[in-house]
């Protein structure tokens, strides 16, 4: 029997995303020094400045994924369990087909289509934006962009786990 596959964040799927809120908090932040420096009321420079944290708090908030090293994923002889969403393991036999969902060049979603309703804990944790969300009464969508392998490795993982899961295209 294989290995279990043990997936884990991508750098380069977490640092990139980061650079867009750091870019708008340098420019806010910019702006805001310059406010400052021309005399500017104090009550515009304060909003601009606080913009410019919180877009710089929200690029450090995407940017500290990429040095957590724990697996988040894993696919295994008994099914498969997304820690970033409730963690809970969804048996292969609850698991009727999956497929890939591309939104543009790439994977970006793996979906799962199960026998029944997804656990409760899956509901439950898809408040969080990352992992595993439910989507339907019986359909699982697993982000995988900005893990560390791609789309058709964990098909092939589901394939060798599961052989009577059947794979959409």
């Amino acid at each position: 029997m294989a290995a279990p596959l043990e997936i884990r964040n991508s750098p380069t799927g977490k640092i990139f995303p980061a650079f867009g809120p750091f870019l708008i908090g340098g420019i806010f932040g910019f702006g805001a020094l310059q406010g400052v420096a021309s005399g500017t009321d104090g009550g515009h420079v304060l909003w601009i400045a606080l913009l410019s944290a919180a877009c710089l708090g929200l690029g450090f908030f995407i940017a500290r994924g990429a040095f957590d090293t724990s697996v988040k994923v894993v696919l295994d002889k008994n099914g498969f369990r997304d820690r970033r969403a409730g963690d809970v393991l969804v048996p292969w036999s609850k698991v009727r087909s999956v497929w890939l969902a591309s939104g543009g060049k790439g994977a970006a979603m793996l979906n799962f289509e199960l026998t029944e309703e997804p656990p409760d804990a899956i509901k439950y944790a898809a408040a969080n934006a990352f992992g595993l969300m439910p989507f339907g009464k019986t359909t699982v969508h697993m982000e995988i962009s900005s893990l560390d392998v791609r789309g058709e490795e964990m098909v092939d993982a589901v394939k060798e786990f599961a052989p009577h899961v059947v794979v959409r295209r």
